[in-house]
C-alpha cells in the first residue's frame, strides 16, 4: 500500500512540473501589460546602506604596587581592511511590451493603445516620477535591415506621441531610438513576433 501511494504521488508531482513548464513557455517573453508590471520593471532598487566605520582600539594601564604610575594608554589599529570590489555597474531596469501598428506602418492600433494607457499610467505614478527613459524600436528579419530600422525608429516616436499627448508626459523625460533586428529578443525564432516589440528602459534621474 505505501509502494502504492509513493507511485502516486510521484505521478502527480511530474505532472505539476510539467503543467508550470508549459506555462512558463507560453510567454517566454515576459512581456509587460498592465501599469503594475511597468511600475515594477522599471523602478530602481533602493541604495545599499553605508559601511559601518570602524572603531580604533585602545589598551587600558595597569599599576602594580604603590606608587607606581600606570603607562598611557597605547593606541592599537584596527586591522586593516581588504580592498574594496571594483564598482559594478546596475543594469538599467527595462521591460519590453508589445505594441501592434498597422502593417508596414507607424499608426497605433486600438490594441496597442490599451498596452500604451498603461504604460502612461505607470510613467505618472509617484513611483516612476522624476525620471527619464528611452523607448527603444525592434523589428524582426522580415524586410531589409534599412527599412526595419527606419520603421523601429518612426514607431518608437510614435509611442512617445501619444504618452506626451495622451499623458501630459514631457518630451523632455522620454528619448527614442531604433534598433531595427538587431537585438532580436528570439534570435532562434528570428520572424517571431516577440521580436517585433518596443523597449522602455530607466535611465535615471
Amino acid at each position: 500500500m505505501v509502494a502504492i501511494r509513493a507511485a502516486l504521488f510521484g505521478l502527480f508531482t511530474s505532472a505539476t512540473v510539467l503543467c508550470a513548464g508549459a506555462a512558463m513557455a507560453a510567454d517566454p517573453a515576459g512581456m509587460a501589460t498592465t501599469s503594475e508590471d511597468f511600475i515594477k520593471g522599471l523602478s530602481l532598487g533602493p541604495a545599499p546602506a553605508p559601511a559601518p566605520e570602524s572603531t580604533p582600539l585602545r589598551t587600558r594601564g595597569l599599576s602594580l604596587g604603590t606608587g607606581d604610575v600606570a603607562p598611557p594608554p597605547t593606541p592599537v589599529s584596527a586591522p586593516a581592511a581588504p580592498p574594496a570590489p571594483p564598482p559594478v555597474t546596475a543594469q538599467r531596469p527595462s521591460v519590453n511590451f508589445q505594441v501592434e501598428f498597422e502593417l508596414n506602418s507607424a499608426t497605433l492600433s486600438p490594441k496597442a493603445r490599451g498596452v500604451l494607457d498603461q504604460l502612461g499610467r505607470a510613467l505618472t505614478a509617484p513611483e516612476l516620477a522624476g525620471f527619464r527613459f528611452e523607448l527603444a524600436g525592434h523589428t524582426d528579419v522580415t524586410g531589409s535591415a534599412e527599412h526595419n530600422l527606419a520603421l523601429s525608429k518612426r514607431r518608437a516616436a510614435s509611442v512617445r506621441d501619444y504618452l506626451t499627448t495622451t499623458f501630459r508626459i514631457p518630451s523632455k523625460t522620454l528619448t527614442t531610438a531604433g534598433y531595427g533586428s538587431r537585438r532580436l529578443l528570439d534570435p532562434v525564432n528570428r520572424t517571431s513576433g516577440v521580436n517585433r516589440r518596443v523597449e522602455i528602459t530607466n535611465l535615471g534621474s
